[in-house]
């Protein structure tokens, strides 16, 4: 294993560090994703008495629905 000196000092432009960070995020998404969809697989094979609900279910069992405000989505509850 090759020793590394802790005083050396590496500079990266600025574009290109805010590009790696915004990689690293959708990586992660990704991996996150990826994660889920295998855990929703896993239990879909496994008869237990849990089940997987999607989104719009889930939402309109608890009486939620989306509307897009200014561009963004904002959930609203109807009471």
């Amino acid at each position: 294993m090759t020793a590394h000196r802790h005083d050396e000092v590496i500079t990266i432009p600025r574009d290109e560090y805010e590009a790696l960070k915004a990689e690293v995020r959708r990586l992660r998404r990704e991996v996150g994703r990826q994660q889920a969809m295998r855990a929703i697989m896993e239990n879909a094979s496994d008869p237990s008495p849990m089940r997987t609900f999607t989104r719009d279910e889930l939402a309109a069992e608890w009486g939620i629905k989306e509307t897009s405000r200014g561009g963004r989505a904002v959930n609203v509850i109807e009471c």
